[in-house]
Order: C-alpha cells, then sequence, then structure tokens
C-alpha cells in the first residue's frame, strides 16, 4: 500500500515534468508564444517606419508636382541646371 502510494506520486511528479517541459519548451509552448510576440512587435515596427517614410515621400512628390519655385531647387541642386543666361561658377577649394 505504501509503495502504491509512493509509485503514484513518482507518476505524478513525471506527469506534470512532462507536461511542464511540453508546456515551456515543446513547438507552441511559452518560448516559442515569447520570441513570436517579439517578431510581431519587430513588424509592427517597421511598418510604422515604413508608413512614415511614404508619408514623407507623399509629401514630397506632392511638392515636386505643385511647387514650381521648388522643383527649380531640386533641379538646380541636384542636376546642375541653369537658367538661359545665367552664368554657373565654381570654386575649388
Amino acid at each position: 500500500m505504501f509503495e502504491d502510494a509512493m509509485v503514484r506520486r513518482y507518476a505524478f511528479v513525471v506527469l506534470l515534468g512532462a507536461l511542464l517541459f511540453q508546456l515551456v519548451f515543446a513547438e507552441g509552448g511559452v518560448f516559442a508564444f515569447i520570441k513570436m510576440k517579439s517578431s510581431i512587435n519587430s513588424a509592427r515596427h517597421a511598418i510604422q517606419e515604413t508608413e512614415k517614410e511614404n508619408m514623407a515621400l507623399l509629401q514630397e512628390l506632392e511638392k515636386l508636382q505643385k511647387d514650381d519655385q521648388y522643383l527649380e531647387e531640386i533641379a538646380r541642386k541636384k542636376y546642375g541646371l541653369v537658367r538661359e543666361g545665367e552664368r554657373v561658377y565654381r570654386i575649388e577649394q
């Protein structure tokens, strides 16, 4: 009788240990859940950054389409364009 209770107790401890191991370490367990949650947070952050960049690019596009002075400024700076009759002086250091 005493041995029977002892065997049941050990069986219960082993079963409980196996269940705990399964819950924590197995696929779909606690560690996998934490890793997945971290991946989701990283993806959300990347999406937010991309949305910010898209908004900035849309604003830039709108300025380029509607503001002729801004377009001229960009063309002069980026491509070195000049108006007819203007002279360009380059000063090298």
